[in-house]
């Protein structure tokens, strides 16, 4: 084509881009006095965390397949890039989002068809920590949050009995239970001074993040079950490790389905009364991890088919915290909660080639062993018998947590000593992931040592000591950290008396050393040890593993 008939073109092109930057430039410069109050922040950061696992029992993987527990490998390779935007419109409005991305460092390779695939090779996740609208004085006094949040209440520092409108990612033992954000509305209103009464709703109850060895307590045949009963926890014990042997466990979850009735609310009433921060809490809802309901025992097959759920629970708490001047300006914190749990009880079920399910009931009657006894029910669980010849109330399901209440508190506090130390102490009555009165079954028999049947048992509701002490040199820029949890026996009364359950040394050891290498980028080095023999909480190879590590931070 000749230049004369292309210069035209070129000319028409150079017009339009013109026109448009000057369409943007009026725009802007137009808008300018509009978006005056406009306030953009975003930020973020991006880390890299390598694990390696020590002397564990070795876990088959799931996503990615390379994810294999070794009893001496990688544990984790991950890389995290995370934004976080902030937009103010205003005095009234503010949009908060913060996304994490998430890089396993992992493949998940089948064949060679997922070799093809991009996702395959290098999956990743994308978690959403926060995704809300904050809309102030809607009235008086009256500020409302809607959307994906994340709402911690309680003063003690992280093990919170009053903290209980999120659910827990517990997939990193390093953070102790992130919460982790749901959709929720929440309400603040401030009738005066610093008294703030708050109200959230949650439409859909999401269960919490459980870590990658916790189905070693569920698919582990060998385990006794918690029942509240001895002679009943021995009978199913025999018969799920000795009569019935399943060679495969499949688990299921009854999550609650997305009703009314399975919402979740809190309401908490906060001030200050002598200068100390105190609150008042009521929850409504479920515990977030998962308590096991019933078995149904295929014998033909040798599979057993479990099932878990989430137990309804309300909860009253407390808390006050706040500094003691005479003490050299110590903080401190006391925080508990009451609960109120529902009742759970274990159904037991068997079938053979299809034949109609049958429930088993086990005889509780003080008689030597105990006796099974059969009930017959369909397919759909409706009786088709009636009671077979039992002593009255003798022949129940398994009580495995009752709803008689139960109470959780942490006492604490915190120094700190001269410009480069740094103290925390805090007791601990009811960790984590504890739940319900009465005891707790503790498995010494294993699949590799079946000829050990010593089964000991502790409060369901344990205690703890937690300790750390900071350390910093070289111009704050390094950092000597240790930390450690330790539990310890605990008390309860026996007709009046006082006493002391069962007791093995457990717990674990938190050591680092970080370097802040320049202003936001930090390098750390250390080890999360566990303690104990495998009956023992920090022991047991459902909670996790020894590992060290090694992680680089930059904060933009």
């Amino acid at each position: 084509m000749p230049a004369s008939r292309r210069c035209p073109r070129s000319r028409v092109a150079a017009v339009r881009s013109s026109a448009v930057a000057a369409l943007v430039a009026t725009l802007v410069v137009g808008a300018g006095p509009a978006r005056a109050d406009v306030d953009f922040k975003f930020g973020g950061a991006i880390t890299s965390d390598i694990r390696y696992r020590l002397g564990a029992e070795p876990i088959a993987g799931t996503y990615p397949n390379q994810m294999e527990l070794l009893k001496n490998g990688f544990s984790r390779n991950e890389n995290l890039i995370k934004a976080q935007l902030q937009l103010r419109v205003g005095e009234k409005v503010k949009a908060v989002g913060d996304v994490d991305l998430y890089l396993y460092g992992f493949s998940d390779v089948h064949g060679i068809d997922s070799l093809t695939l991009r996702e395959n090779v290098d999956p990743y996740r994308l978690e959403v920590n926060a995704a809300y609208i904050d809309i102030y004085k809607v009235a008086p006094g009256l500020d409302l949050r809607i959307g994906r949040q994340a709402v911690v209440w309680g003063a003690a520092d992280k093990f919170n009995p009053t903290n209980n409108l999120n659910s827990l990612d517990l997939s990193d033992p390093l953070l102790f239970g992130k919460a982790l954000a749901n959709n929720m509305v929440r309400v603040d209103y401030n009738p005066i001074g610093d008294l703030t009464l708050t109200g959230v709703l949650v439409p859909i109850f999401r269960p919490s993040q459980l870590p990658r060895t916790a189905r070693v307590a569920l698919l582990d045949s060998y385990r006794p079950l918690s029942a509240q009963d001895d002679l009943l926890a021995q009978n199913v014990y025999f018969l799920g490790a000795t009569l019935y042997k399943p060679n495969t466990i499949n688990t299921f979850g009854i999550v609650p389905p997305p009703s009314i009735d399975n919402m979740q609310w809190g309401l908490r009433l906060a001030g200050r009364i002598l200068d100390q921060d105190v609150s008042l809490s009521w929850y409504h809802g479920r515990f977030s991890l998962p308590v096991p309901a019933t078995a149904l025992f295929h014998l033909d097959t040798r599979t057993v088919d479990a099932g878990v759920t989430w137990p309804r629970m309300d909860v009253l708490g407390a808390d006050i915290g706040g500094t003691i001047a005479a003490l050299g300006g110590m903080g401190y914190w006391i925080e508990a909660g009451v609960f109120f749990p529902q009742q759970v009880d274990y159904s037991i079920y068997s079938d053979f080639a299809g034949q109609n399910r049958q429930e088993i009931r086990i005889d509780n009657s003080p008689n030597p062993g105990g006796s099974f006894k059969m009930i017959q029910v369909d397919n759909a669980g409706n009786y088709t018998g009636p009671l077979p010849a039992c002593p009255q109330y003798a022949c129940p399901r398994v009580l495995l947590n009752s709803n008689a209440p139960f109470f959780k508190m942490t006492i604490g506090g915190d120094w700190s000593i001269g410009q480069h130390v740094y103290v925390n102490v805090q007791y601990v009555h009811g960790f984590i992931d504890e739940f319900g009165d009465g005891w707790v079954q503790r498995p010494s028999r294993t699949p590799q040592d079946p000829d050990e049947t010593n089964i000991w048992k502790q409060r369901r509701i344990g205690d703890y000591a937690v300790a750390g002490v900071d350390l910093k040199l070289v111009n704050d820029t390094l950092l000597l950290r240790l930390f450690g949890v330790l539990k310890m026996p605990s008390l309860y009364f026996d007709n009046g008396a006082p006493r002391f359950d069962e007791y093995r040394a457990t717990g674990n050891i938190f050591p680092q050393i970080a370097y802040q290498i320049w202003d936001g980028t930090e390098i750390t080095a250390g080890g999360f040890i566990y303690l104990g023999d495998r009956s023992t909480k920090f022991g047991d190879p459902a909670t996790g593993a020894s590992e060290v590590f090694l992680k680089a931070k930059f904060v933009y």
